[in-house]
């Protein structure tokens, strides 16, 4: 495979990070980092429910005109690749390493598979070998690529949650799917939640929902819904807890999850579960780490 340096613009996404790309090798289609992009990542040794989630979310994402980032590691982000070009979604591999030096060795035939259908990309030049430092830089270009991150099991070391870290410093949705609490790959995504820095999501439709709310992001792949109707709180279908939580948030400005557990009062756990829940029935959303709630109390 041929390498060749990336001199020309920088898509604006990236000119966000701190410090800017000063280039990038490439091999492939380098238009597509001027496209909608969301990045899917996970723990290195995912389970078959980690599998299964990343499968029916990319085909789920298959509808929509979007490009699928992810860093080429065996695991979550091997399978969100694989089911990119199976769903005839472009897909973007970051690399912590140069072009010539593809890691894991097992995943050569799907970098080549890449390289014809999609883009392999790397800051590194071409001889670099792979490195437990370069790793965190690949995670931030990986970020920094992508309007939103999706994290799918993440023990709480896991390299997934420096990606999320640099897209929450640049402003940009963190969506993730929730498993048992008692599994090592919950964690990670367990601590985020608490931090009210990620959004909770079932399927591939929550994340379009999600980003529909926004109208710079939205207009790229899919229509945003009407504004929804004024709604007066279900009284009776609230639960005091509910009542106090809805009451601790404003409609215009959100507040993170320490403020309102400080607030309310109520365990994380539980307070972690109601505003999930609150959130499934449209009460309350997320933006960027902060809660708001949707109806007048």
């Amino acid at each position: 495979m041929s390498q060749i340096l990336y001199t020309e613009k920088l898509p604006e996404l990236l000119k966000q990070l701190n410090p800017e790309p000063q280039g990038l090798y490439y091999i492939g289609n380098k238009d597509l980092v001027d496209t909608t992009c969301i990045a899917i990542v996970g723990t290195r040794k995912n389970t078959e429910y980690g599998a299964t989630l990343t499968q029916e979310i990319v085909a789920g994402l298959a509808n929509f005109d979007i490009t699928i980032v992810s860093g080429l590691a065996a695991g979550i982000d091997t399978i969100a690749h694989q089911e990119a070009l199976k769903n005839n979604l472009p897909t973007i591999a970051v690399l912590g390493h140069g072009l010539s030096q593809i890691y894991p060795k097992k995943n050569r035939p799907l970098a080549v598979e890449i390289a014809k259908k999609g883009l392999l990309l790397s800051q590194f030049p071409p001889e670099t070998p792979p490195t437990k430092t370069n790793f965190p830089r690949r995670n931030q270009i990986i970020a920094g690529l992508s309007i939103a991150t999706l994290v799918i099991e993440a023990p709480e070391s896991s390299g997934a949650l420096i990606t999320a870290r640099y897209a929450l410093e640049q402003g940009r949705d963190i969506f993730v799917t929730p498993g048992d609490v008692d599994r090592p790959n919950s964690l990670g995504i367990l601590r985020l939640l608490q931090r009210g820095a990620a959004y909770p999501i079932a399927n591939a439709q929550d994340i379009i929902d999600a980003l529909s709310k926004q109208p710079p992001l939205s207009d790229k792949f899919v229509q945003p819904p009407p504004p929804p109707k004024e709604r007066e709180a279900p009284k009776q279908k609230l639960t005091p807890n509910e009542r106090k939580i809805l009451k601790t948030l404003s409609k215009h400005r959100g507040k993170d999850f320490d403020s309102i557990q400080l607030k309310c009062g109520l365990p994380s756990q539980d307070l972690l579960v109601r505003i999930s829940q609150l959130e499934i029935r449209g009460l309350v959303i997320s933006k960027h780490g902060l809660f708001y709630r949707t109806i007048n109390i």
